[in-house]
Formats: C-alpha cells, structure tokens, sequence
C-alpha cells in the first residue's frame, strides 16, 4: 500500500489535478499531471462504474497500480497524479499494465529512470 503522505485522497485534490489539464492518453489508461507537490510525488486511481461494475473488479484494478507504482516511487518526479483506468485495462496482465504505466510516466515527463531528484535546477 502507498504511504498516506504519497496518496491523493480528497476530492478537491483530485479537481485541481483534472483542471490543470495537462494529461497522457493510452488505451487502458489516462494520466493527469497536476501541480507540483512538496517534496514526495503524491498518486490516486479512478476506477469508475462504468469501466467496472463490480466492486471487486475496481478494487483488484487499483491495488495492482497501487503495488506497481509503489517500487517507482524514487523514480517519480514530485507532481500529483492520477490514473484513471479504461476498460481495455481489465484485461492486461500485472506486466503489460507495468509497462504501460511507465510509458505514461515517460510521455508525461514525470519519470526519472535514473532516479536521481531533480529539484528544479539547483
């Protein structure tokens, strides 16, 4: 599970990261780039309805981006993100939706693959 202060959980939080719009699109997923946060990189997943009705469905969705982005973590520049899963998402496997959630942090230009911080250029 990620750590509290590495989570997005209030609804306004959320908002100001869907109003920056600033996004990544990939078939099973979309990344929303918000604003940058204090010192640690800050995550929340969406999994509506209507991608997946049942409860268990969504819930089996965020945990595996929750254990997948948890060793990327050190690797993330400090932004506020949120992913939110399609439905061609339901059907990748942990590595395929491993893959395709780095390939969103690389167009995105979050990810540091090195993971060296860049603070802002001091």
């Amino acid at each position: 599970m990620l750590p509290r202060p590495q989570r997005l959980v209030r609804h306004r939080d959320f908002q100001a990261t869907y109003q920056r719009r600033r996004r990544v699109d990939h078939l099973a997923l979309t990344l929303y780039v918000g604003r940058k946060s204090q010192g640690t990189p800050r995550l929340g997943f969406v999994v509506s309805k209507k991608v997946a009705s049942k409860a268990h469905d969504r819930n089996r969705v965020k945990r595996r981006l929750r254990a997948l982005s948890l060793p990327l973590l050190p690797r993330l520049e400090s932004y506020d993100l949120v992913v939110v899963v399609r439905s061609p998402a339901l059907a990748l496997d942990f590595a395929e939706l491993c893959t395709v959630v780095v390939q969103l942090f690389q167009q995105a230009g979050v990810f540091n693959p090195a993971g060296v911080i860049n603070d802002g250029g001091e």
